[in-house]
């Protein structure tokens, strides 16, 4: 029998209507460019301009004990968020573009690397 209040199990992606009228694509880049300015930077994050073999480095030290990592951005491509799955609780850290990513990722192998 059919449980009548279940939602159906399904994910998708930017779920806002497409026919939502004043709302263009060109807008929403608009806005996040304005966000990352008002922070005071006006670059965004980009994993190709990090140093491979620091994070090949952090991908060895955090997967030689069994744990997962994740590698994203933000949804305003602000930031790198990097995940971390299987010591606990998930989580999830943020490293703005302005930030050093090369120590964090030092951090991550000094914590993960013993």
């Amino acid at each position: 029998m059919k449980n009548e209040t279940s939602k159906p199990r399904s994910y998708t992606p930017n779920a806002k209507p497409v026919d939502q009228p004043g709302v263009s694509l060109s807008r929403d880049t608009e806005q996040r460019s304005n966000r990352r300015r008002n922070r005071g930077n006006g670059e965004s994050a980009e994993w190709g301009s990090v140093d491979a073999a620091k994070l090949l480095a952090t991908i060895v030290a955090v997967t030689s004990h069994g744990y997962a990592i994740r590698f994203g951005y933000t949804k305003d491509g602000g930031a790198y968020a990097i995940g971390i799955i299987g010591d606990g609780e998930p989580f999830t850290e943020f490293v703005r573009p302005t930030e050093n990513i090369d120590l964090y990722f030092d951090g991550v192998i000094s914590d993960y690397g013993k």
